[in-house]
């Protein structure tokens, strides 16, 4: 049987929260699984992006619930989704990370310990009351086209310059932790970490996207700094110096 997926490299990217078996027995029962699995090694040998699969999953963490919703769109970067969200009074809110398939299968062989991420803030871009409606009185297949709209980064749109862009060598999320410690309790002055206060108690999601992995420190930093020049310089985005 063709598996698709890593799971150390789910485990990885999107921690313990998140259920890797599901994920993989997921794709192992995609119906053209072999032929997926045939263009995907391709377009990792080739270094080209592989589109048309897309795993949008979804964790309520309260109940401890999680779902996969599989879409096929041609037009669309392969990937996969974790939406997850809490009421909690103290630890609630919601964010959304996003990761290329490539990196998550079991033909991407890294050649380097370092990863460069991006995060941005962004705002719906529904009505919660007219989400509400739809969830509510809606058929079967708008209530589905509905949660995936508000659980993917298509209901979301960027605040204009707030992104940015980071390079680390352990995970993701303990780099992200860091930042968030230093605009916190260091009260750091740096626009990013300006930017992690300025967004608390406020409607907007931040998206966690891995834009490269597994690449050499030097290869790491060009491709941050090409990205940083691009998209997040100061004053396009929150990055101080490329």
């Amino acid at each position: 049987m063709t598996t698709l997926l890593n799971h150390k490299a789910l485990e990885y990217f999107f921690g313990h929260h998140f259920n890797a078996e599901m994920a993989m027995d997921t794709a192992s029962h995609l119906p053209d699984i072999e032929i997926l699995a045939l263009e995907l090694s391709e377009s990792i040998r080739l270094g080209t992006p592989h589109f048309g699969l897309q795993l949008i999953c979804h964790l309520d963490v309260d109940s401890g619930a999680m779902m996969i919703i599989v879409t096929r769109d041609a037009t669309s970067l392969s990937g996969i989704s974790f939406f997850i969200e809490s009421q909690h009074r103290v630890f609630g809110g919601q964010t959304l990370l996003c990761v290329p398939l490539a990196f998550c299968s079991s033909f991407y062989e890294p050649s380097g310990d370092h990863t460069v991420y991006r995060h941005t803030y962004k705002r719906p871009l529904f009505d919660t009351a007219e989400i509400q409606e739809v969830m509510t009185n809606g058929s079967d297949m708008e209530k589905l086209k509905a949660f995936m709209f508000t659980k993917s980064r298509d209901g979301y749109e960027t605040i204009k310059g707030m992104s940015y862009v980071g390079i680390t060598r352990r995970s993701w999320q303990k780099r992200y932790m860091e930042h968030v410690q230093s605009a916190q309790e260091k009260l750091s002055s740096t626009r990013f970490h300006n930017a992690i206060r300025a967004m608390q108690g406020q409607e907007v999601i931040c998206v966690h996207d891995v834009s490269s992995y597994g690449l050499s420190k030097e290869a790491a930093k060009a491709y941050e700094s090409s990205l940083i020049k691009s998209s997040t310089l100061w004053p396009r985005g929150l990055n101080m110096k490329p």
